[in-house]
């Protein structure tokens, strides 16, 4: 009898529930939020900041990584081989890019005391802020691979 009681009470009280639910329903589409975007929303923000600042917040960047591992590491592409570099200096002044990046040039020293170049790319992160998207380790004594360009057409 308990039994029958509480179901009988369950039933009472989901019967105003599913009332409320039919009355609103669920929609059948649903909205994106999201608003349409135009051609010139796609293009990544210029970064604004000072050739200062670019370089302070490089600066930053090595440090913090140097003092959460214990040092900087950076990969040598050709070799694949982990180098343990120390910093020895950053470029003040940040050469520019396309769409809107830009590139910090700092010097670092390997073990061997030969010196490293290395290029950091930033552009304007997703919050409004900086963020360093790219790291690019100049390898010393390496030409860099040519761009191929389609011959000129012959006239007649």
């Amino acid at each position: 009898m308990r039994l029958i009681f509480i179901a009988a009470l369950g039933l009472c009280l989901a019967a105003p529930a599913a009332a409320a639910y039919e009355d609103e329903g669920l929609p059948e589409t649903v909205a994106s939020s999201d608003t349409a975007r135009g051609e010139d929303e796609e293009v990544q923000p210029q970064v604004q900041e000072s050739d200062e600042d670019l370089a302070a917040f490089v600066t930053d960047y090595i440090r913090k990584d140097i003092q959460l591992k214990g040092a900087f590491f950076l990969e040598e592409q050709p070799s694949k081989k982990i180098l343990k570099l120390d910093l020895a200096s950053v470029e003040p002044r940040a050469s520019a890019g396309s769409n809107g990046a830009r590139a910090v040039i700092v010097t670092f020293k390997d073990p061997a005391g030969k010196k490293r170049t290395a290029l950091f790319w930033l552009q304007g992160g997703p919050w409004g802020g900086l963020d360093i998207f790219k790291i690019e380790l100049k390898t010393p004594g390496v030409k860099p691979v040519p761009e191929l360009k389609p011959a000129p057409a012959k006239k007649n």
